[in-house]
């Protein structure tokens, strides 16, 4: 994903919707792990099963920040009002 701040944003935005499918391939630093926690949780927010949600990274590290950032929002929404 190239281009501006917006192009970026406004692409990052469509590929986390639950309802497309998408392969997000980028470099280091690109916010694939953001897409990728930010398709998590609106696929949990339509009422899918986190046992039925599957995502693959290539690193044990990107799946490791990965699971940060979800339990972190998670933990948010369960603390929200």
């Amino acid at each position: 994903m190239s281009g501006n701040p917006d192009s970026l944003a406004l692409k990052q935005r469509a590929v986390s919707q639950p309802t497309a499918s998408a392969w997000v391939m980028a470099n280091a630093g690109a916010g694939k792990t953001e897409v990728l926690t930010r398709r998590v949780m609106r696929l949990l927010a339509r009422g899918n099963k986190p046992e039925r949600i599957l995502c693959l990274t290539y690193t044990k590290a990107a799946a490791a920040e990965m699971t940060e950032r979800l339990f972190k929002r998670l933990g948010d929404w369960a603390l929200a009002s």
